[in-house]
């Protein structure tokens, strides 16, 4: 009888990004992330990622449509928090000129909803997902973000 090993890890760690789709003028952020499932259909997730004047720091608690020990494609969805850190480079500001550096961080609630893919020959995984934002500072929502990773699954 043949039967296909679903995951059977809790921890991974892998690559994540981070695309604005809206704006052609947002660059794209990189960076790692971190996942623990709490159950079968449970995990929390923390990532640290930016660019060259961005630095963002976030967690997120999912749910999984499909139980991650019988399935290997998965949907996910859940909310999340992320703190985000710009430094900003001007040569005139106002009256002023000359080299000046204004830095600035904003809290964000985030919900997200996904696909993921478990390889068990591999112990990796493949995810891609829609990110919806909510800036508290200026009330400001901030839609169509692409997330997309790999994760290596270890323990």
């Amino acid at each position: 009888m043949a039967s296909a090993k679903a995951q059977d890890h809790k921890w991974a760690f892998g690559f994540y990004g981070d695309v604005q789709l809206e704006d052609a003028a947002y660059d794209a952020s990189f960076g790692v992330q971190g996942r623990y499932d709490l159950d079968v259909r449970q995990s929390l997730q923390a990532q640290v990622h930016g660019r060259g004047d961005y630095i963002a720091l976030g967690a997120d608690y999912l749910v999984q449509i499909f139980n991650k020990e019988k399935s290997k494609f998965n949907i996910f969805l859940g909310p999340g928090i992320s703190q985000d850190f710009y430094t900003y480079e001007f040569t005139k500001d106002g009256e002023v000129e000359g080299p000046i550096r204004r830095k600035e961080n904003f809290t964000k609630a985030v919900g997200q909803a996904g696909l993921s893919y478990y390889f068990p020959e591999v112990d990796l995984s493949i995810y891609a997902g829609y990110k919806l934002k909510y800036q508290f500072k200026n009330e400001k929502t901030e839609p169509n973000y692409l997330m997309f990773g790999v994760r290596y699954h270890i323990w």
